[in-house]
């Protein structure tokens, strides 16, 4: 089998043996765009720059992408939603990520999560104005 350009092999079940899983791409979806914006607004809280929170954001995707294929490292995955299982280990890690922020600000400001959480969709909407009709 070949998945993005990496041989793979295949057992009789269809799960992947022997991959070089590191090797496949992490192909990112919708949740991952909704979670970035939170992670960017999150980071935007500390540093309303946005070109640092893009900075930050693509120098811990790296890691992100590392801890998606440790995490994975040994497990049995359908060769069918391998793409599925890798997208979203990553935006659980991702998710994390935010959740971390999140705690991070309630400690820092002293305050409850609805407050964190409304300054935060605040920040998304001032970022990612959405498009009139």
């Amino acid at each position: 089998m070949d998945i993005s350009g990496v041989s793979l092999a295949v057992d009789s079940t269809g799960h992947l043996v022997g991959s070089r899983l590191t090797e496949i791409p992490i192909h990112e979806n919708d949740v991952t765009a909704v979670l970035m914006q939170r992670w960017i607004a999150c980071y935007m809280l500390y540093d309303w720059n946005p070109h640092h929170a893009g900075s930050a954001y693509l120098g811990n995707k790296c890691d992100w992408v590392q801890q998606t294929y440790k995490r994975l490292d040994g497990t049995a995955i359908d060769a069918a939603s391998l793409n599925d299982v890798l997208a979203d280990t990553f935006n659980r890690i991702l998710l994390e990520d935010v959740e971390d922020f999140i705690q991070t600000h309630m400690k820092v400001w002293k305050c409850d999560r609805l407050t964190v959480e409304f300054q935060v969709a605040k920040a998304v909407a001032e970022i990612y104005p959405r498009q009139k009709p």
